[in-house]
């Protein structure tokens, strides 16, 4: 009895020695990743292994794909893909597998799916509305009237909580820019209708004026 005492207390030792071993590689590997002295694919290995997976996952992330790089922007949809099987609520991960699935060329109904879903698991993140909204707003013209209502809903909210930084005004700003002067009055009079102060509509380069064209739809 004591021999099989001993001879599972060792069992249970070796196994833990090896997980922690395994566990102190994958960490080295992922800092040399993080400061860009291996490539990403590095910690490839570790997706499978359990309790490892997801950070495997996020590694790979880390490493963005040149834009004319289709297999590694492939491999990046695919690790997304992954990674939200594993965590399926993340809202940020959505959004960023509806953006490499247009990068893709993938058909739109995929790339409203990744969209929808962001909406889903994360209605009120404020940083994620901001991002989502702006996502929207450069695929207004493509988008169904359920899309457009959400995005809508995702830039008023974030201006309402003030959660609309410099530098995302500015890109809501210029893409805006880019839209015709009906679709223009369209989504400002959607604004209006949110609630959007007259003051942050201006910001964005929106007319403050009331316009019969929020009822239209626009280009």
């Amino acid at each position: 009895m004591r021999l099989l005492t001993a001879l599972c207390v060792i069992g249970l030792c070796a196994f833990a020695t090896a997980r922690g071993w395994r566990i102190w590689q994958f960490a080295a590997t992922r800092a040399q990743v993080i400061a860009h002295q291996i490539p990403a694919d590095a910690v490839r290995s570790w997706i499978g292994a359990p309790g490892l997976a997801s950070a495997a996952l996020y590694t790979l992330l880390t490493e963005a794909p040149a834009t004319a790089d289709r297999d590694a922007s492939r491999r990046r949809t695919d690790a997304l893909a992954a990674l939200l099987a594993v965590r399926p609520m993340s809202s940020t991960d959505w959004l960023s597998l509806a953006g490499m699935r247009l990068v893709m060329g993938q058909p739109h109904q995929k790339v409203l799916a990744g969209l929808l879903m962001s909406s889903i698991t994360g209605p009120n993140e404020a940083a994620v509305m901001v991002q989502r909204a702006i996502f929207g707003l450069l695929q207004w013209k493509a988008l169904p009237a359920d899309a457009r209502h959400r995005t809508i809903r995702d830039l008023a909210g974030a201006a309402r909580a003030d959660a609309i930084g410099d530098g995302a005004m500015a890109d809501a700003k210029n893409v805006l820019r880019t839209k015709s002067a009906e679709t223009r009055a369209q989504i400002a009079g959607l604004l209006r209708a949110a609630q959007v102060p007259a003051a942050k509509l201006a910001r964005m380069g929106l007319s403050v004026a009331p316009a019969d064209g929020g009822a239209r739809q626009g280009s």
